[in-house]
C-alpha cells in the first residue's frame, strides 16, 4: 500500500498537499477549527473560538461542491437530517406544551447542538467529495499536531494537580477528546499507510492524556482500544508500550496522573447508590410513559426525587431512548448502521472505544465525535466519480 500520509510521503508531494490546501479555503478552515477545537475559553455550553470558525467553514465547503455525494455518504447524511428534525420537533414540542422558553438549557438549546454537529459533519462530506485523499491526511495531520502539543503542553500548564483538564473546561472533555483522537489514529493507520512508530508515538499521547484527566471511561476506552490493536497490529501495541514507558520515566504530572487514575478506579463518588441511578438510566423505567416520543432534554427536575436537584441523563444512548423515545432510536440506529455498512471489520471496531465511553456520558454533542465519525465515512469511499479526479481546480 502506498503511504498517503505527509510524514511517509516525499517532500515534493508533502509540498505539493500544501499548495492544494492554500487553494482550498474550505479545507484551510476545517484544519484551523480541528487545531482550536481543543482550546475552551468560555462555558460550556456556549460558543467556543472554533465554534465561530464553522460559520466559514459551512458556506466555503458547500461553495466548492460539486452538488453530488458518495451514495452511501447521501444516505448516511440525510438519515441523521431527520434524526436532527425529530430532535427539534420533540424539544420545541415540549417546550409549547410546558410553556418553558425562560432558561435556554430547558429544550430550547439542545437542537442547537445537533444541527450544528449535522452542519460540521456535512461539510466534512463535502469537502471528502472535493478531495477525500487530502481531507483525510490533513485531517489525521491536524489532530497529530493538536496531541502533541497538549502533551508538551501538559509539563506546563496544569489547572488541577489531581485531574487534568488542560485547555478544556472539563478533565472528561479531555479524556473523551484524546479517546476520540486515539481511534482516528487507529482506524486511519493502515489505509493511510501510517508508519508503525507514527501511530504508536499517537495512541500513546493519547493514553497519557487520558490517564491526565483521570475519566475512568476514557481510560476504559483506550485499554479496549489496545486490546484491538493488539489482535489486528502488535507491533503498534509493542512501539506504544516503549513509547509509554519512556514517559514513565519522566515522572511529574504522568506520576501524579496515574496516582489519581487509580483513586478514582477504586472510589465512587456515592457507593450507596447504583450505576443506573448515578447516571439516570433508572428514569427510563421509572417513567415508561415518555419512552414513545421522548420526554426532550429539558425541565429534568421532572424526573427527582423529592428534596433532589433535577439533573440530565449522563449517558448518550439513554439521552437518546429517554430524550427521543423509540422513535428518535431508530432514527439514530438508522443513520449508525448506514455510517458503518460497507466498512471493514477491523476499521468497524475501532469505533466501539468511543461507544463504550457514551454508556457513562452524554458524548453526542462533543463534536470531535462527530469529526471522527465524518474520517469514518471518508475511509470507505472510493475516489470521486466521473470527472471529478480531474476535477475543476477551484479557488474554494
Amino acid at each position: 500500500m502506498t503511504n498517503l500520509t505527509p510524514a511517509a510521503m516525499p517532500l515534493s508531494s508533502r509540498r505539493k498537499d500544501l499548495r492544494a490546501l492554500v487553494r482550498s479555503p474550505g479545507l484551510m478552515i476545517w484544519c484551523l477549527f480541528l487545531l482550536f477545537s481543543p482550546l475552551y475559553i468560555a462555558p460550556s455550553g456556549l460558543p467556543q473560538p472554533s465554534d465561530a470558525l464553522v460559520f466559514l467553514l459551512v458556506p466555503l465547503s458547500f461553495a466548492g461542491w460539486d452538488r453530488r455525494l458518495d451514495p452511501s455518504a447521501n444516505r448516511t447524511l440525510r438519515a441523521l437530517f431527520w434524526f436532527t428534525a425529530w430532535v427539534a420537533v420533540v424539544n420545541y414540542g415540549w417546550a409549547l406544551v410546558l410553556w418553558k422558553w425562560d432558561n435556554l438549557k430547558d429544550f430550547v438549546i439542545h437542537p442547537l447542538f445537533y444541527a450544528f454537529n449535522l452542519a460540521v459533519f456535512a461539510s466534512a462530506l463535502m469537502l471528502i467529495r472535493r478531495d477525500r485523499g487530502l481531507f483525510l491526511r490533513m485531517s489525521v495531520a491536524v489532530v497529530y499536531l493538536s496531541i502533541g502539543v497538549q502533551v508538551v503542553a501538559s509539563f506546563f500548564y496544569r489547572t488541577d494537580l489531581y485531574r487534568g483538564e488542560l485547555f478544556f473546561n472539563s478533565p472528561n472533555q479531555l479524556g473523551y477528546y484524546a479517546l476520540l483522537a486515539a481511534c482516528m489514529f487507529a482506524m486511519t493507520q493502515r489505509p493511510l499507510g501510517i508508519s508503525r512508530l507514527r501511530a504508536g508515538l499517537g495512541v500513546t499521547g493519547c493514553a497519557y492524556l487520558a490517564l491526565l484527566s483521570a475519566s475512568r471511561a476514557s481510560l476504559a476506552g483506550v485499554l479496549v482500544l489496545l486490546v484491538v490493536l493488539l489482535f489486528s497490529n502488535p507491533r503498534t501495541i509493542i512501539l506504544a508500550s516503549l513509547a509509554a514507558a519512556g514517559l514513565l520515566t519522566l515522572g511529574g504530572p504522568l506520576a501524579n496522573a496515574i496516582d489519581a487514575a487509580q483513586h478514582r478506579a477504586t472510589h465512587r463518588n456515592n457507593p450507596n447508590i447504583t450505576f443506573a441511578e448515578e447516571r439516570g438510566y433508572d428514569r427510563i423505567w421509572q417513567y415508561p410513559e415518555y419512552l414513545p416520543i421522548g420526554a426532550g432534554e429539558g425541565v429534568y427536575q421532572r424526573f427527582a426525587k423529592e428534596g433532589e436537584r433535577g439533573r440530565e441523563l449522563h449517558s448518550s444512548f439513554g439521552s437518546v431512548l429517554f430524550g427521543y423515545g423509540l422513535v428518535g432510536v431508530t432514527l439514530f440506529l438508522v443513520f449508525f448502521v448506514r455510517v458503518i455498512k460497507g466498512s471493514t471489520r477491523r476499521t468497524a471496531l475501532m469505533l466501539v472505544p468511543a461507544l463504550l465511553y457514551t454508556i457513562a456520558h452524554q458524548g453526542l454533542r462533543f463534536t470531535m465525535f462527530w469529526v471522527v465519525l465524518a474520517v469514518f465515512v471518508g475511509l470507505k469511499q472510493g475516489p470521486p466519480r466521473a470527472t471529478s479526479a480531474a476535477a475543476p481546480k477551484s479557488t474554494t
